[in-house]
């Protein structure tokens, strides 16, 4: 499976699982093997969804520009954790290796 196949399938909001290397490179750690049998791409909020009497600004206070470093941020279900990934360390998608 190639790399934008995944990003394909994940940016359209479908559940997926995945496996991938950890990687940290201001704390200078990683190589930990993760994966998640069932996940799905964060939803970015939108001003619909946000907190009533809140504003955006105080709300998403960083733009986490994952355009620019390759990242997405997933889903873990059904704990709902939040977890930062690479998509260049992405090594398995939906069971199959990516390339």
């Amino acid at each position: 499976m190639l790399l934008k196949d995944v990003i394909a399938i994940m940016d359209s909001g479908q559940e997926f699982s995945i496996g991938f290397r950890t990687y940290s490179k201001t704390k200078d750690t990683g190589g930990e093997w993760r994966s998640f049998p069932r996940c799905r791409k964060k939803q970015d909020s939108s001003p619909a969804q946000a907190t009533p009497g809140v504003s955006i600004t105080e709300t998403n206070k960083k733009h986490p520009n994952h355009f620019a470093h390759f990242t997405r941020n997933i889903v873990v279900l059904p704990s709902g954790e939040i977890v930062k990934i690479r998509l260049r360390l992405v090594r398995k998608f939906n069971g199959k290796t990516v390339i």
